[in-house]
């Protein structure tokens, strides 16, 4: 027998997190202590999350069989079941980790649990769903990692009231009741949308809602790792007999744009690019984000229905494909001469200046028994014309320009004396730019040589970022009326003693004089004339 009274039904697309507020106004419960005793028997506790804890206690406490209950919560109420077939099937048991062993949960990397810290909502939906269902509710669909728009309305979705900034989401709080206005005086219910979100971004919001809603069943990470590839080729990104994943992600590129990447992918925003798409199973999975597999599936497969369609037929002709294995009699139809040429070719392949010697250090045997019974081929292959070798130019890239006037614009902001100054660095001078640059230094120079330039040119060495460190100290005890000596500067400032010393007799500052005058940051540090890259005073300085 259930011990609750009563729980409001799921509305389409509910948040569990948004039915367990519904019953608290519903029930009439003065605090969340209360709501969270009745639907938990515990103190209150975070319940946000992917799949939010001691949901089996809310199961149990349900009418009906305590795993059905779950089952149901976790596809209808969660954003679990858009993680689902990405996170590979179990490879040991999972029998002893309780009810959240349910289809897998467990294997949901930690690092997601991280990207669920906000709720975010559409106002358009909120009034749509107070007139059409009765009721205002929150979007698990809304919720899922990378979705920055509402996939029905295009809206951009907030997480914050737009009048005070007041985050929705709280630790141990419940969701704010969508039909009661903010502190403010702020409510969804007349609110317009802020901003339309690009067709782009509705696109990736509608393929990641339609894979939630379709609960594919456990997908083993080999059959989606084939059902990538198969799917690469047939879209021409190859590599050899391989999935030309630098192809892939050029296009992804492409088509998304970095803005877009980066707002949807934190790795991508911080330039880490190398590896982004990872194709090979690690443990059982393939390794990258939830917001990342969507971007790549709908990018390979345009649609919802075509990826789970793809990953039917990969099932069907991975499980057709696992037979009795024959006896291995590849090998023995291969003479040994054919494997020999076979090993010598590739040699050959592989330095075009190869010769004798370098065949002897690499592959003895097959050197060996070729000289004595093939040498006429052999020699012909050695003295056969070198094919010259045809060296491809990348081509510049069109935001070159466009990327080199913004570091030349903004430069000069990052170099202002402030309280937290920040040594101008290739990172920070790529902060200036709304996409990132590529991570491998050769292409980088081939692609943005410009903007590469403007950054060698507008580095800043160590000892003028001390100077600038040193000068706002100096400025700064000033201005609060303090003495300007050793010991306060050692006592204020990440730069060494040492330096400070050496720097007022460098540059000859009367401290005394600066003391009773003022000064201003950025005038002194314009005084020493010193350019931005300066390597320090002629005096060697022990640290």
């Amino acid at each position: 027998m259930s011990d609750l009274l009563f729980f409001p039904v799921s509305m389409p697309d509910e948040m569990l997190y948004s039915r367990v507020t519904r019953y608290h106004y519903l029930s009439g419960n003065r605090t969340a202590t209360e709501t969270y005793r009745d639907l938990f028997a515990s103190k209150p506790f975070c319940i946000g999350g992917i799949v939010p804890k001691q949901i089996e206690r809310l199961a149990h406490r349900l009418p009906g069989q305590s795993e059905s209950n779950l089952a149901e919560l976790i596809s209808s109420n969660t954003t679990f079941p858009a993680y689902r077939p990405f996170l590979g099937v179990k490879q040991g048991p999972e029998n002893d980790v309780g009810p959240l062993g349910y289809d897998g949960v467990v294997r949901v990397p930690r690092r997601e649990e991280s990207t669920h810290g906000k709720a975010k909502l559409c106002p358009t939906c909120v009034q749509e769903d107070l007139i059409e269902r009765g009721s205002a509710y929150w979007h698990r669909s809304h919720q899922i990692p990378g979705v920055a728009v509402c996939w029905r309305h295009g809206d951009a979705l907030i997480h914050a009231c737009p009048e005070c900034s007041r985050p929705f989401y709280r630790k141990l709080k419940l969701l704010p009741n969508l039909t009661e206005p903010c502190a403010c005086g702020w409510s969804p219910l007349n609110s317009a949308a802020i901003h339309k979100g690009s067709k782009m971004e509705q696109k990736v919001a509608l393929f990641a809602h339609d894979i939630l809603q379709r609960n594919i069943p456990p997908i083993g990470s080999t059959v989606l790792s084939s059902c990538y590839v198969r799917q690469c080729k047939k879209r021409g990104f190859i590599f050899g007999k391989n999935a030309g994943i630098a192809k892939l992600f050029d296009s992804i590129q492409s088509a998304y744009g970095d803005e877009l990447l980066a707002q949807i992918d934190p790795a991508y925003n911080t330039g880490k690019h190398e590896q982004w798409i990872r194709l090979k199973s690690d443990k059982g999975q393939l390794n990258m984000p939830l917001a990342r597999h969507l971007i790549i599936a709908l990018h390979l497969f345009s649609s919802a229905d075509g990826f789970e369609e793809a990953l039917k037929n990969e099932s069907i002709l991975l499980s057709a494909a696992v037979s009795p294995r024959a006896p291995k009699v590849e090998e023995s139809r291969l003479s040994q001469k054919t494997r020999y040429r076979q090993k010598i070719e590739l040699l050959l392949a592989l330095r075009t200046d190869a010769d004798i010697e370098y065949l002897w250090k690499k592959a003895y045997k097959p050197t060996q028994w070729i000289l004595e019974n093939d040498n006429a081929w052999l020699m012909a292959k050695l003295h056969a014309p070198k094919k010259a070798t045809v060296k491809v130019e990348k081509s510049i890239d069109s935001r070159d320009d466009a990327y080199a006037a913004l570091i030349e614009a903004g430069v000069d902001e990052l170099y202002k004396v402030t309280k937290d100054p920040k040594r101008v660095n290739i990172r920070n001078l790529q902060s200036l730019l709304p996409g990132s640059l590529p991570h491998e230094l050769d292409l980088r120079k081939q692609r943005f040589p410009l903007t590469y330039q403007q950054i060698k040119i507008h580095q800043e060495s160590v000892w003028h970022f001390r100077l600038r460190t040193l000068v706002w100290t100096v400025s700064e005890l000033i201005r609060m009326k303090l003495p300007v000596n050793y010991s306060t500067v050692r006592l204020t400032s990440a730069v060494s003693s040492k330096v400070f010393l050496a720097f007022c007799s460098f540059f000859e500052w009367d401290l005394e004089s600066l003391a009773r005058t003022g000064v201003d940051a950025e005038v002194l540090l314009r005084s020493t004339g010193v350019s931005r890259n300066w390597e320090g005073p002629p005096v060697q300085i022990s640290f």
